[in-house]
């Protein structure tokens, strides 16, 4: 196997110094119709949160990374948060929001982030273990090894959350949400689970789609209390549309509520819904809101638009009382976008949590560094749209059961669309196109 070294330009901020296991990659991996090759990803920086729009960047990494690729599509892993940073297509069209002007941490000290050194997103699609806001090791090498079939491929990434694996992010936890009720020991919401979180990554010979499975298996003797996701990044622009069959959404957070929902859209108490009684809900509590929304005055109300959402400091919806249809999808707004493609009903719901940074028109990089903490400042230079995904968590600080030894996890399809999510078109006509798209995976999930 060919060496790549990590290469370093300027200063890059710290993180969590963990080596992680590499598996050799399998006897003939670089032939067949799926191979498996060693390449690089460069991650960028900037110094700090006043120079994401200006720059210039502070620090440049190559990494290493695996990539798989079967002729039709090509991706690419890194070791770093176990991510998957880059899916391309044959016409070498980039399919993932990738920070390429400059990351940087932003939110330190705040307790908005299980680390208090804050979060830094580089972009890309992965498991976010243990917590919620991505999660305890997203800033963690995570472990490799592959499965090579005749037809197929993959990259396994995986992490054990124990005592040591704690100890590898050097840093302090946060307190906040992160608190268990009467209890101000950091992260005491979210004790040791002992589990093994796994993030699979496959290529099939002849698929037009990324298969993905998030796994977690506990081997703690009492069942354990955490939450896992699947977060994804993707490039939006002002055309951009959220493409879904969803009827209802929940605002969780108050301050999302007084933020951009309340005087601006009818939104219904939780406790008024019907579905209030769903097993998952119970003890939970937020405001529903249609979808297509209702405006509460006269003006605009498409909250389907990630970039026309009334708030220029970000904003959360959560599908509710699960996903409704086959997948929640994203154009581009220039003709393409990405469908994430899983099972959801009332037997086998699948929750997602939407993330915007709202409006740009509303939003100040001056005036949000005045604010203490500084969070929305974070907001990158180019904008992205965030959905995540889990089998087993309604939204974010909800943890969900699990008992020992028994193999928890999902299977996701990432199914990139080249063509004819227009900007011109409607809702329905853009659910057409990306029902046809879908309609063919259906029979291969499980």
């Amino acid at each position: 196997m060919e060496t790549v070294i990590t290469s370093v330009e300027g200063v890059i901020p710290l993180r969590a110094p963990r080596k992680a296991v590499v598996a050799d990659l399998p006897n003939g991996a670089g032939s067949g119709p799926v191979k498996i090759s060693l390449s690089t990803h460069e991650l960028t920086f900037v110094s700090d949160i006043s120079k994401i729009d200006s720059g210039p960047l502070s620090g440049i990494e190559v990494v290493k990374a695996w990539q798989l690729t079967n002729g039709i599509l090509t991706v690419k892993g890194i070791l770093q948060g176990g991510n998957l940073v880059s899916i391309v297509d044959q016409e070498g069209k980039e399919y993932i929001w990738l920070n390429k002007e400059g990351a940087t941490n932003y939110g330190a000290g705040s307790d908005a982030f299980p680390l208090t050194r804050g979060l830094i997103l580089h972009g890309g699609i992965r498991v976010a273990a243990v917590t919620a806001e991505h999660g305890l090791y997203y800033d963690t090498d995570w472990d490799l090894k592959f499965e090579f079939t005749p037809n197929s491929a993959s990259l396994i990434f995986s992490i054990f959350d124990d005592e040591a694996t704690r100890a590898s992010v050097r840093d302090p936890f946060s307190s906040g949400q992160y608190l268990a009720p009467g209890n101000s020991q950091p992260m005491s919401k979210y004790p040791v689970t002992n589990a093994l979180f796994t993030f699979k990554i496959t290529l099939n010979e002849g698929e037009n789609f990324v298969r993905l499975h998030a796994g977690l298996q506990s081997f703690n003797p009492d069942p354990i209390h955490a939450e896992i996701w699947l977060p994804q990044t993707y490039p939006i622009t002002r055309d951009s549309q959220i493409i879904s069959h969803q009827k209802k959404r929940r605002v969780k957070d108050l301050w999302v509520y007084q933020g951009m929902i309340k005087d601006k859209y009818v939104a219904l108490d939780q406790s008024l819904d019907k579905d209030k009684d769903y097993p998952s809900y119970k003890g939970k509590n937020g405001f529903i809101l249609g979808v297509p929304t209702t405006p509460a005055a006269w003006g605009p109300a498409d909250l389907l638009k990630p970039l026309d959402w009334p708030n220029g400091g970000g904003g959360i919806l959560y599908d509710y009382p699960y996903r409704d249809g086959e997948y929640h999808a994203i154009s581009y707004g220039d003709g393409r976008g990405s469908a994430y493609v899983t099972v959801s009903n009332e037997n086998r719901p699948h929750y997602t949590k939407i993330w915007s940074w709202g409006n740009p028109d509303l939003f100040n990089r001056s005036e949000a560094l005045k604010q203490n903490p500084p969070l929305a400042a974070g907001r990158p230079k180019k904008d992205y749209y965030e959905p995540w995904g889990s089998a087993y968590n309604t939204g974010f600080f909800e943890p969900a059961e699990f008992t020992k030894d028994v193999p928890y996890g999902w299977e996701a399809f990432i199914l990139p669309i080249a063509s004819g999510l227009d900007p011109q078109l409607s809702q329905e006509e853009l659910q057409k196109v990306v029902d046809e798209h879908v309609e063919p995976l259906l029979t291969k999930l499980n």
